[in-house]
């Protein structure tokens, strides 16, 4: 079995902006900061900032602009690629005026959602809009020197609608994705609807449609508690990059913030609150255990983990930072 596993699996970090999208109190700048730092320090490959969605739809990230700064003045000769997240026309403006001042990402994500009816709920658009939104967001972003990919929701089950979504559903969207010049595509199980049976049959299907492009990627949210089962089925299927978070939080977007009801993606859609991502720590300390290289500091990694938890004063659905890795890891 082990043969089939690669040597070495890609992780995005994501508490700074899946992660925390989900917090009834904003996170300082500051904080958030110290985060991206020790996230370059452990040697992410990849960290997934924060998002240039409206402040009055997510407050959680109306600094944006000015962490994005702090972060670049830091002058790293050596740093991860910076991801954010985008979802309308004046979001990808707003992105592409911070790289032309210099500290904006090196990519952006648009997300969609393999379910139409979440879709709707989550960016207020249904597919035929989307299709006709992305070729110009597209080629701006790359006008100006920014990656834009694309982040697939609900390929595995839709919580609206309450059921699974088709394979072919996410397949379609994989196909109009490639036809307009994307060149990286990430399917997630956005609620944690996924078993670990048909996570292997999809990427199998996945790399047999797919054998060249870059859609091999996994993101799982844990809150039926099988998510470390559901990557290691991808993984087993040939995934070689994943996506999860310190302290496996996350989830939909906060209503309340600050004490504040606003606006976020409305109603909670979810079985219930507990619907964050996967612990980043258990994860590489799971990778580390089998041999799968990962490129982090599994020390720093831990002990940053326990700083999360302090900062958030609570407990965090994160096994590792108690029990720390392996014996000889």
């Amino acid at each position: 079995m082990k043969s089939n596993f690669p040597g070495r699996v890609k992780i995005t970090e994501l508490l700074l902006r899946d992660g925390i999208q989900n917090e009834c109190r904003t996170m300082p700048t500051e904080a958030k900061l110290y985060f991206a730092r020790k996230f370059t320090e452990m040697g992410f490959q990849e960290i997934e900032i924060g998002s240039f969605a409206h402040p009055k739809y997510l407050p959680q990230y109306r600094d944006i602009e000015d962490l994005l700064k702090a972060y670049f003045s830091l002058g790293y000769r050596k740093r991860p690629i910076i991801k954010a997240l985008t979802t309308t026309k004046r979001a990808v403006t707003r992105a592409i005026d911070s790289k032309q001042k210099g500290y904006g990402p090196d990519k952006i994500a648009y997300i969609l959602s393999a379910s139409e009816e979440h879709n709707k709920v989550n960016i207020k658009r249904d597919w035929d809009q989307v299709f006709n939104d992305l070729p110009a967001m597209l080629a701006s972003s790359r006008d100006n020197g920014m990656e834009m990919i694309a982040e697939l929701c609900t390929v595995f089950g839709c919580p609206i609608k309450k059921q699974r979504v088709p394979f072919e559903n996410s397949f379609r969207l994989i196909d109009r994705l490639l036809e307009q010049g994307f060149t990286e595509i990430i399917p997630c199980d956005t609620t944690g609807e996924a078993t670990p049976d048909v996570v292997f049959n999809y990427y199998t299907e996945l790399r047999r449609r797919y054998p060249e492009a870059n859609v091999h990627h996994a993101h799982f949210h844990n809150n039926r508690g099988v998510a470390a089962a559901n990557f290691f089925a991808a993984i087993y299927a040939g995934v070689d990059h994943i996506e999860t978070s310190l302290g496996g939080i996350g989830g939909q977007p906060a209503f309340i913030v600050d004490g504040v009801p606003g606006l976020g993606t409305g109603k909670s859609y979810t079985a219930s609150d507990f619907n964050g991502n996967t612990s980043t720590e258990d994860m590489v300390v799971m990778l580390d255990g089998m041999g799968i290289e990962t490129g982090i500091d599994l020390k720093l990694l831990l002990e940053t983990g326990n700083i999360l938890e302090e900062l958030l004063g609570r407990q965090l659905y994160s096994y590792s930072i108690k029990t720390g890795p392996y014996y000889g890891g």
